[in-house]
């Protein structure tokens, strides 16, 4: 049976998230294994988890202004305390400094399962793709541009159907087309599926009457497929990334409006390149190499 007080539980509110590798790093020398690190969305599932341990108190430190913080947590043996505040100390470069976070311990009358982590021939301090992973999701566009080589298809709202489609073979990577205005700027999108759907539909027509059914909705939906003829027609809502956004901004949208890629605009919404879920897959590959080789 483990003795009152004998481990306790370290949490580090960090700010400073670039000294967050070195944070990683100096507390695995100290002997700190195990350790959680929670995003913003563990935070505040961490909310329920605060509550059933009798440390409700600590609800503020998960509030919506902390979305860019992360929060370390360890159970550790009380004699490790003091080592552990020191190399966190030192790797954040004090915790006195405006804008570094916040360290605190918190006495743990009961712990179940640490002695068998600590029994662990390899046990490491952090698992490698909790760092790789805030790496590429916290990875800003303009950082990574240089390695998207997809041509966005950009479309006039002018543009016939056959004109749209010839856009789309100049880039046969690009499966999402961004329709822009005669200034460039984005008004809407197209996706590769929804305008082969179209142009089939009047090669084909038989491929999709064999679909409809007596549903009124989905009879209207052929009927207007029948009279599109530009592309404003089939415009969708201007979905895009800017520049100034992450990674997991990214495929947030992505992921959200299920499209397989994503124009890219700047500031002023005029369409500067295109980046695809493919391109997502290559960066986050790429960095859990280098986490792994490391």
């Amino acid at each position: 049976m483990v003795t009152a007080n004998h481990y306790e539980l370290l949490v580090i509110i960090i700010d400073d998230l670039d000294r967050l590798p070195a944070l990683l790093d100096a507390l695995r020398e100290a002997g700190v294994s195990g350790a959680t690190l929670l995003t913003s969305i563990g935070a505040y599932r961490a909310k329920n988890w605060l509550d059933e341990i009798g440390l409700a108190g600590l609800h503020k430190m998960f509030g919506a202004a902390e979305l860019k913080r992360r929060t370390l947590l360890a159970v550790i043996r009380a004699e490790q305390v003091d080592s552990a505040i020191a190399a966190a100390e030192q790797a954040m470069g004090g915790f006195g400094r405006e804008n570094s976070g916040i360290l605190f311990t918190v006495p743990v009358r009961r712990a179940v399962g640490v002695q068998k982590r600590e029994r662990r021939e390899r046990s490491e301090t952090i698992p490698a793709t909790d760092l790789a992973d805030i790496m590429i999701r916290d990875t800003p566009l303009d950082q990574v541009v240089h390695i998207l080589n997809i041509e966005p298809v950009v479309i006039p709202t002018s543009a016939t159907l056959l004109e749209a489609a010839k856009a789309f073979l100049q880039s046969p990577y690009a499966h999402v087309g961004a329709i822009i205005s005669q200034t460039g700027h984005l008004l809407g999108i197209i996706t590769l599926r929804q305008l082969a759907d179209h142009i089939f539909f009047g090669i084909m027509p038989e491929v999709f009457y064999s679909e409809l059914t007596s549903d009124i909705d989905q009879s209207l939906d052929f009927g207007k497929m029948a009279n599109v003829h530009n592309i404003a027609d089939l415009m969708l809502e201007p979905v895009s990334i800017r520049l100034s956004d992450t990674v997991g901004d990214a495929f947030a949208q992505m992921h959200k409006h299920g499209l397989s890629g994503l124009p890219m605009v700047d500031e002023n919404t005029r369409v500067v390149g295109y980046i695809s879920l493919q391109d997502l897959l290559n960066l986050s590959l790429d960095i859990l190499k280098g986490r792994k080789s490391s």
